[in-house]
Formats: structure tokens, sequence, C-alpha cells
């Protein structure tokens, strides 16, 4: 079998028997065993744990990335859910796509580096707002695709059945890959 990196003498919570080498190929593992062999010819990289502890990545599960980033915006007085709501909602009135992608992109990278390998980012999506949010993390998911799955749930803020336009835009955000909670 081949594989295109192979982790040398890692170990794994659980396994008494010792280190173990991983092999991957395709960005995938392929195989978890002691000594596995590896082929001169097939260019296949070794690192060398050196009895290191391999972990799987961090999950987050319920991230705004949309609104990372926004706190210099949203002077609140009050303190209150509501007060931060309506705070957030005349901010993002003056967001773009590309302060939206930017924003994210900076949070995406620290959750990267502290070994986030997959994330479900929930994004607002209304008649005001339209599909800027969506879209920036459509790319944000794209341009990080070799370091994190991402997975785009879009949802409306303002509500469903008081906001005229929001149905059409959720919908065409679900067409386009989003997942609807």
């Amino acid at each position: 079998m081949s594989f295109d990196t192979i982790l040398r003498n890692g170990r794994i919570a659980g396994l008494e028997h010792g280190p173990v080498d991983i092999g991957v190929r395709d960005g995938r593992i392929a195989a978890i065993g002691p000594a596995l062999e590896a082929s001169a010819s097939d260019g296949t990289r070794e690192f060398a744990l050196d009895g290191r502890l391999v972990i799987p990545g961090f999950v987050e599960t319920h991230i705004h990335l949309d609104k990372s980033c926004i706190s210099d915006r949203c002077a609140c007085r009050t303190g209150t859910l509501k007060e931060a709501i309506e705070t957030v909602a005349a901010a993002k009135l003056a967001f773009t796509e590309e302060d939206i992608y930017a924003r994210a992109r900076r949070t995406l990278e620290k959750a990267v580096v502290q070994g986030t390998t997959r994330m479900r980012t929930h994004v607002e999506v209304d008649p005001r707002i339209g599909l800027k949010s969506f879209n920036a993390m459509r790319r944000l998911k794209r341009d990080f695709a070799w370091a994190i799955d991402i997975e785009i749930c879009v949802f409306p803020q303002e509500g469903l059945l008081n906001d005229p336009g929001a149905e059409e835009l959720l919908i065409e955000a679900c067409e386009a890959g989003a997942v609807h909670e």
C-alpha cells in the first residue's frame, strides 16, 4: 500500500500496545499500525512523532463567522439581549462581502492554528444582508478546504414569516449548498 505521508511512532489514546505509524493517502488516514512500509519510489513524506500523542482535530459546532470581530461596531450601554440584537442588526447594514470575508478569515485562521479541523458556521440571510454572508463563507470554505471542513448553516435572524423575501433567499442559499435549521 502506498502513502503520501507516514507519521512515525505516534501514540493514540486507548491503544496500549505502544507507538504506531499512521499512513495518509489523499488527505485521509489510510492505515494505522506498527512499522508501515513506504516505497522508496513513491515519494512518501515521513515525519517522526517520537512518541507524541496523536489526537483528532477540534470541532467547532456553533459559530457565527459572519459576525466575528464586530465588537468595535457594537457599543452596548445596557447589556441586554434586546440591545445586542438591535445593535448587531444596525451594524450589519454596513457589511460588505469583502468585510465579512476578511473578519471571518481572521477568526478562521486562529481556529485552524489551534487545531480546529471541522466547523459549522451559522450565517444570517435576510433581505437587508442578502446573500453577502453566505457568499463570503462559500469563498472561505473553498479557500480553506486544505485545512478545515466547513458546513454553512443559513438562518433568518429577523424571522421568516415577518420578513418578506427571507424565504426566497434561504431557498437560494440551500440550493447553492447551505444547510438550514
